[in-house]
C-alpha cells in the first residue's frame, strides 16, 4: 500500500497538532516528508524525530539561537522563501496552516504545484481574491479548505442538489457575544486570547472575540465558492455542532453536524468523506445540550457590517480590511490599543484610505504592496 506523502507548513500550531493526531492513528497510510514552524524549533525537532521526517523548515530570523539544537540529521530550509522546495515529485498532499499574510508568496508557489492542498489560511485567500481560484484551476491544484465551516460547505456542495439560494456559516460567538458595550470596553488581553471552545493561537482567538474571524470567513467563502455578498451570511451557534448550512429555493436546508474537533475536517483531506472512522467523533444528539442560534448584533460587533461593505466594494477593499486587522490585532497583543479599538480603528483607517486613494478593481501583487506601504505610513491608532 502506497503511503500518502505529506508536507505540513505550520506543523507546531493547533492545526498541525490535529494533523499529527490523525497521522499517529494512521502511520501505515501517511508519511510526513517535511514540516515547518515559525519559532518553535524545539517542538519541530521533536515532531521530526518522532515521525522520522527528513526535511524541516523554520524562519532563521525569528529564532534568536538554535546552537543547542542538533540539525545535522535533517535537510534544513531556514527561510520561508525556500519552503516551497520541500515539495517533491512524490508529494501527494500539502497542508498550508501558516496564518497571516507572511506566507503569501509561498502559497502562490504552492498553487502552481498541481498538488492537493489542505488550506487553513483565510488571510492569503482574501488578499489573492479571484486570483486564488484562477491559479488553482490553471495548474489543476485541488483545494480542500480545512476550517470546519468551509470544509462543511465544500462537502455539502458536492452533494449537487442544485444551485443554493444562500449559504450560512456559524460562529461560536467567542468569549464575549453576551457582553454589553461597557463590558467590551474593559476587555483585557488575557480574556481575549481564551476561546471557550477551540484551542487556537492568540491572533485567531482575538479575531474570534471581535467577530473579525467570522467576517473574514465570510469573505473567504465568497472567493472559495464564487459567491456574491448576498449569498453568504453568518449566525451565532454557541455549541459549534452545526458548522454550515446550504439553503435552497424550496425552503429546505442541508447541514453538516459534528463535534467541534478540527480532526474531522482534516481527515477528509486524507480519506474519502465517511471513510475515516473513530468512535471518539460519534455525535449523540440526545447527549448534546440544546442547539441554540442567534443573530449577530452588528452594533456590538461591527466587523460583520464592515465585512459586507467591503465585499460589495470588491477590488482591493477586502485586502485592506484584512491587512488593517493584522496590524491592529498585533498592536492589541502588544497592549498598545484597547480591544474595542481594533474594529473601530479598522473602520476609521478604511475610510481614511478611500478618502485619499481610489479602489483598484483587480489589484496586482505590486498594487497590494503599495497599498500596504501607504497604510503602514498612515495608520491611525488614536494617537
Amino acid at each position: 500500500m502506497k503511503k500518502i506523502n505529506t508536507v505540513i507548513y505550520g506543523a507546531t500550531g493547533s492545526i498541525g497538532d490535529s494533523v499529527l493526531s490523525i497521522v499517529r492513528e494512521n502511520k501505515q497510510a501517511i508519511n510526513i516528508e517535511g514540516v515547518t514552524c515559525d519559532t518553535n524549533l524545539k517542538k519541530l525537532c521533536r515532531i521530526a524525530k518522532f515521525y522520522n521526517v527528513k526535511k524541516i523548515g523554520f524562519n532563521e530570523k525569528s529564532i534568536s539561537s538554535n546552537k543547542k539544537i542538533n540539525l545535522n540529521d535533517y535537510k534544513v530550509f531556514d527561510d520561508i522563501s525556500n519552503f516551497h522546495q520541500m515539495i517533491s515529485n512524490k508529494t501527494d498532499i500539502v497542508i498550508f496552516a501558516i496564518s497571516g499574510l507572511l506566507p503569501l508568496q509561498l502559497l502562490l508557489k504552492i498553487l502552481r504545484s498541481g498538488k492537493k492542498i489542505g488550506i487553513a489560511n483565510k488571510e492569503c485567500i482574501i488578499t489573492l481574491g479571484s486570483k486564488f481560484n484562477y491559479f488553482s484551476k490553471k495548474y489543476s491544484t485541488k483545494i480542500i479548505p480545512l476550517d470546519s465551516e468551509h470544509n462543511s460547505i465544500y462537502h455539502l456542495l458536492s452533494d449537487k442538489l442544485g444551485k443554493p439560494k444562500s449559504i450560512t456559516i456559524t460562529a461560536s460567538g467567542g468569549p464575549f457575544f453576551k457582553f454589553n458595550k461597557r463590558q467590551l470596553n474593559n476587555v483585557k488581553l488575557s480574556q481575549a486570547v481564551r476561546h471557550p471552545i477551540w484551542n487556537m493561537g492568540k491572533k485567531i482567538s482575538v479575531d474570534s472575540a471581535t467577530m473579525m474571524n467570522k467576517a473574514l470567513e465570510i469573505i473567504e467563502a465568497k472567493y472559495l465558492f464564487d459567491l456574491n455578498h448576498q449569498e453568504i451570511n453568518a449566525i451565532i451557534h454557541p455549541q459549534a455542532i452545526v458548522h454550515a448550512l446550504i439553503n435552497y429555493e424550496n425552503g429546505t436546508s442541508t447541514a453538516i453536524l459534528n463535534k467541534p474537533d478540527m480532526r474531522i475536517p482534516i481527515s477528509s483531506l486524507f480519506f474519502n468523506f465517511n471513510k475515516f472512522s473513530s468512535k471518539e467523533f460519534l455525535l449523540d444528539l440526545t447527549k448534546t445540550p440544546n442547539l441554540e442560534f442567534f443573530n449577530i448584533d452588528q452594533k456590538r460587533f461591527p466587523a460583520l457590517r464592515i465585512c459586507f461593505q467591503v465585499m460589495k466594494m470588491g477590488g482591493a477593499a477586502p485586502h485592506i480590511f484584512n491587512y488593517l486587522n493584522e496590524l491592529l490585532v498585533d498592536l492589541f497583543l502588544q497592549n498598545r490599543i484597547k480591544f474595542i479599538d481594533i474594529v473601530k480603528f479598522i473602520e476609521i483607517n478604511l475610510d481614511m484610505y478611500f478618502r485619499n486613494n481610489s479602489n483598484i478593481s483587480d489589484p496586482t501583487l505590486v498594487d497590494l504592496k503599495n497599498i500596504n506601504n501607504w497604510i503602514d505610513n498612515n495608520l491611525y491608532t488614536g494617537n
